[in-house]
């Protein structure tokens, strides 16, 4: 490449990556190419549709609607900025390589919440990393004896959800922090409402329970 990988943008990488490597294309149509300010006006489904065919630029425009979405969602399940960074790519690429797949039978962004999430786990699963219940960026305080006590409840926080059943800590993920519905979540997880329902009923409680002599 020409840029070093952590000067790029996760975009520039994966488009990058799709253009130097012919594997990647799932059909040999050739790649058309439109102005950002004509995909700006796509929804996400029609964006789906022109990846399929091989438009890098619909794809650019996907990764500049959920690229800070899938960052923050792998951040918090790894809690390491470079590896959230190449989950985030590894999902943008998968998303590519399996377009002409895609049906738009639930919301864009729930396709790609199941996706990263899925990536995740077996990234978990081979390294066990740890969850966190921050997102990057996020400013640091000045006060020192703040961020002593913010830094210990952090560390609790982390240690119980971390101890919580895989699935009752992907659902409270989605709802806490991703704001998704049960609905949504039900169909990320491939589940019901009511098994999101009673997931989240169980997570909470635990976590009330681990948690009750710092709150």
């Amino acid at each position: 490449m020409n840029k070093k990988i952590e000067e790029m943008t996760v975009g520039e990488v994966a488009v990058e990556d799709i253009t130097r490597a012919e594997s990647l294309t799932p059909i040999s149509i050739p790649v058309l190419s439109r102005d950002r300010h004509e995909s700006d006006k796509e929804t996400d489904h029609q964006l789906m549709g022109l990846i399929a065919v091989g438009d890098t630029s619909a794809f650019e425009e996907l990764i500049r609607r959920y690229q800070q979405s899938v960052l923050n969602l792998a951040f918090r399940f790894l809690g390491d900025r470079e590896e959230a960074k190449d989950i985030a790519q590894e999902t943008f690429l998968r998303i590519y390589q399996t377009a002409y797949r895609y049906r738009p039978d639930a919301s864009l962004k729930q396709y790609i919440f199941k996706i990263a999430t899925n990536i995740c786990l077996d990234y978990i699963n081979k390294k066990k990393p740890l969850y966190t219940d921050e997102v990057p960026d996020r400013p640091s305080h000045l006060n020192p004896l703040r961020d002593l006590q913010q830094n210990e409840l952090s560390g609790a926080v982390t240690m119980a959800v971390q101890s919580l059943p895989e699935n009752q800590r992907i659902a409270l993920i989605f709802h806490h922090f991703e704001g998704l519905k049960y609905a949504q979540i039900a169909e990320v997880m491939d589940t019901t409402v009511s098994a999101v329902e009673s997931l989240l009923v169980r997570a909470k409680r635990t976590l009330r329970d681990k948690l009750k002599n710092l709150l």
